[in-house]
């Protein structure tokens, strides 16, 4: 007896393997140890655009986090995925904020002027690396890449390291942690779970 597949299940599958490596890579936001990542969509244009649709499906009404979809000035696709409480918390750090508008963003802070600001860096030619504060990298570390202030490079995890490796490391195990989490949610859980979840 020769089984029928079913095309909506096979697509369900699919979909939600797709969904399911995204949720692993953005856990840290999810969960807010981590105010945002960004995430680099490949394909030709007919993959990207499907894979923009499964991920509009899934975060739309997502409760946890936003995401900003950025057109690449060579025709690329990224998704910056935002969890905005853990954002406001690194950016409630005047040291942070102050370094931001040294480098042009906005003199009057407003979370979402600031993440305007990011939003076109990320479309031009030149990579915005002040980015690593968006990230949730510790200050020092972000203004050692840069080439300001006198920290020299310690090591190499997730990002490049200076200064004070302590305070690194506390904020990439905290990053671990909340990862692990949303793998072991992923692995227990289907996608309508997960959807319900976040």
């Amino acid at each position: 007896m020769k089984l029928e597949c079913n095309k909506e299940c096979c697509d369900n599958k699919s979909n939600s393997i797709y969904i399911k490596r995204i949720l692993e890579m953005i856990g840290a936001v999810i969960l807010g140890s981590k105010p945002a990542e960004i995430i680099n969509v490949p394909g030709n244009d007919d993959v990207k655009k499907e894979k923009l649709t499964q991920i509009e499906s899934f975060f739309s009404n997502c409760s946890k986090i936003t995401y900003r979809i950025i057109t690449t000035r060579d025709g690329g696709k990224r998704v910056l995925f935002i969890n905005e409480k853990s954002m406001e918390q690194v950016l409630s750090n005047k040291k942070c904020v102050n370094f931001l508008k040294f480098v042009g963003y906005p003199y009057e802070y407003k979370l979402s002027a600031y993440m305007n600001e990011l939003v076109v860096r990320l479309q031009s030619e030149e990579f915005p690396h002040e980015i690593g504060i968006f990230l949730g990298y510790p200050l020092k570390d972000v203004l050692g890449f840069m080439g300001y202030g006198k920290y020299e490079l310690v090591e190499v995890r997730n990002w490049r390291i200076y200064g004070d490796k302590e305070i690194s490391y506390k904020v990439y195990d905290n990053f671990m942690r909340d990862k692990a989490i949303m793998k072991e949610m992923i692995e227990t859980m289907n996608i309508s779970e997960l959807r319900k979840a976040i």
